[in-house]
């Protein structure tokens, strides 16, 4: 498993890190305290709003979140807004009626407009860009709002999870010292796995999306980015890889990788707030799925 080597939270010109991951759940208020009891405090509710760039009007996306903020990356939790009715509210709920847990890969850029034009010549159909914003309250106390730029593929062109492009304008909002978590130990978002039916269809697929090439590693494939990285598993064989029979429903992202700084101490918190872990290793730690909202969480030394 490589590490992930200290770097920059943005990436420079060129660059592509795995920026986050989003689990999308029916109700916040119950998925919340699974994610505390893991250690992670969150960031307050907020809703999503889409600012148009030539009237300045904000409408609705769909969506709203609560974050678990780390050094190197972040965790979301994505719920819809009743109400509203979007192509993403309506992605959602198909989404949620195949399985509660992470349904949405997010990567970052420098420059989502070039990222656009890229990912357009590389085939692929995109939904039409997004100027995210959503309330937050600054570091100094004062009301802010935290903007993104988000290009997204065509929702069905990734069934296993959405996969989307951003760029940070506010990164100051996103990585508040107060919200980052310190008791358990995790530093960083180091991998996504998805198992699938088909690993080198849905590789060569991602692996065109964000611009980079498939690689072999043991029985699996990856794509390698400037920071993070995703793995392709079979689904024959996925229960040997995550240790265990149970798993989401195919195709899905079966397990997500944490780092540590301190392996130790964050299997102490763990097993002190009451949670099962995996066989043990020396190398890992493993949170099954039943603990986690349906998928594995695999956390390794940083």
């Amino acid at each position: 498993m490589p590490k992930l080597a200290a770097s920059p939270q943005l990436p420079e010109f060129g660059q592509i890190f795995l920026d986050h991951v989003a689990w999308m759940v029916p109700d916040i208020s119950q998925a919340a305290p699974v994610f505390e009891r893991l250690g992670f405090p969150l960031t307050p509710y907020a809703i999503h709003g889409n600012r148009e760039p030539d009237t300045g009007e904000l409408n609705l996306v769909g969506s709203a979140n609560r974050l678990a903020i780390l050094r190197r990356g972040y965790l979301e939790i994505l719920t819809p807004v009743d109400g509203v009715d979007t192509p993403v509210t309506r992605h959602m709920r198909k989404a949620l009626d195949h399985h509660t847990g992470v349904h949405l890969i997010a990567f970052t850029v420098s420059d989502a407009s070039e990222a656009t034009r890229q990912i357009a010549a590389r085939g692929f159909d995109l939904q039409p860009t997004v100027h995210l914003k959503r309330k937050v309250e600054a570091a100094d106390g004062t009301e802010a709002e935290a903007a993104f730029t988000v290009v997204r593929a065509a929702f069905e062109l990734f069934p296993e999870a959405r996969a989307q492009v951003l760029t940070h304008h506010t990164p100051e909002h996103v990585w508040q010292d107060r919200y980052i978590a310190t008791q358990n130990g995790i530093v960083g978002l180091l991998e996504a796995a998805i198992v699938t039916a088909d690993p080198i269809e849905a590789a060569n697929r991602y692996a065109r999306f964000v611009g980079r090439a498939v690689e072999l590693d043991g029985n699996s494939l990856v794509v390698r980015l400037d920071r993070g990285q995703l793995r392709f598993v079979d689904a024959r064989g996925g229960a040997e890889h995550f240790g265990r029979v149970s798993r989401p429903p195919m195709p899905a992202v079966g397990a997500i990788t944490l780092t540590s700084e301190d392996l130790d101490k964050t299997r102490y918190f763990l097993l002190s707030n009451g949670l099962r872990l995996g066989a043990i290793n020396p190398t890992h730690l493993l949170i099954d799925e039943s603990e986690a909202l349906g998928v594995h969480i695999v956390i390794v030394q940083d």
